[in-house]
């Protein structure tokens, strides 16, 4: 698992993503807001946002290893505030999909994730078992 603080707001940081993942070939299937949702039930939290991405061809990919591991996509990205502070979380690819006997496919994800990731203003940076 990765988790990144960054310099920018949550806000900013959303709309970079955003740009991130599709500039890196990615499509963003589906967006959920957290903040919003406990919003309707007049609960409050700080921003909480997932962005969940894959691609049709990597999951055909992924299919024909294992149609099994159609239970995997999409992979997700975990924008979240504490304190004030802004951030990024998700767990690498090849963690994921190693399981599935797509380690191939994993890397190539965890190498299009290092991009995105390149582009946000890390402040810092841990990395810990799940």
């Amino acid at each position: 698992m990765e988790l990144l603080e960054v310099r920018s707001n949550f806000n900013n940081t959303l709309e970079l993503l955003s740009k991130l993942i599709q500039e890196n070939n990615l499509k963003i299937v589906s967006r959920i807001n957290a903040q919003e949702n406990l919003a309707k039930a007049n609960l409050k939290i700080e921003g909480n946002y997932i962005f969940e991405i894959f691609r049709p061809d990597l999951a055909n990919k992924l299919f024909n290893k294992d149609i099994r591991a159609g239970i995997v996509p999409p992979l997700r990205i975990y924008v979240f505030e504490r304190e004030g502070k802004t951030f990024v979380e998700y767990q690498k690819p090849s963690e994921i999909l190693s399981k599935w006997g797509a380690e191939d496919l994993g890397r190539e994800l965890d190498q299009m994730f290092e991009k995105i990731m390149k582009g946000l203003d890390v402040k810092e940076r841990e990395t810990f078992e799940v």
